[in-house]
């Protein structure tokens, strides 16, 4: 018995048997939440992409337009706990000189949660029973038309190098 108490082989695994189980839920926590961050990346990603089409589309089918555009990122609205949705009466950002309609797309996704509920975190929203975390994005956006001046270098002595087919007549003016 007095061996036993002197002895300190083994000290170290004792030490990891209780720290290796709060290292692993501490990495598995971080995983988790890094997880959501690149997930809210891709969304903010897609929102703007899609809020960008929706405006230059400017038809009345600018949501099917910025729909497509969340698609093609991998958000596609009804599936997989996703939402997307698109506006053309958002209010206009203060610092552009943006009038309306200005344009918006917001895509949220609930996400099921793992690790975090053993650390008290209670998730934001329940579906089935389920607890989730909710992840948003949004974006807006205005059309804008910026003109560009347009001038052609034609290589020709006679001036035929120039011709077009039916096109409307060309104003070269300021062009040198």
């Amino acid at each position: 018995l007095v061996h036993l108490r002197t002895d300190q082989r083994g000290g170290v695994a004792v030490v990891m048997a209780l720290l290796f189980p709060v290292l692993l839920a501490g990495l598995g926590l971080g995983f988790e939440i890094s997880g959501w961050y690149l997930r809210s990346r891709a969304m903010q990603n897609a929102a703007d992409a899609a809020v960008m089409a929706a405006a230059s589309n400017g038809e009345d089918n600018f949501n099917d337009e910025a729909a497509s555009v969340a698609a093609h990122y991998g958000f596609v609205d009804g599936t997989s706990n996703v939402s997307v949705a698109a506006s053309n009466n958002a209010p206009c950002p203060e610092s552009a000189d943006a009038t309306p309609p200005c344009y918006s797309v917001s895509i949220s996704s609930r996400v099921p949660l793992y690790l975090s509920q053993l650390v008290g975190f209670a998730g934001d929203v329940k579906s089935n029973g389920v607890t989730q975390k909710l992840l948003t994005s949004a974006a807006v956006a205005f059309q804008t038309t910026i003109q560009q001046p347009l001038c052609l270098l034609a290589l020709s002595h006679n001036g035929t190098a120039l011709r077009t087919n039916g096109a409307p007549n060309s104003d070269f003016n300021g062009c040198s």
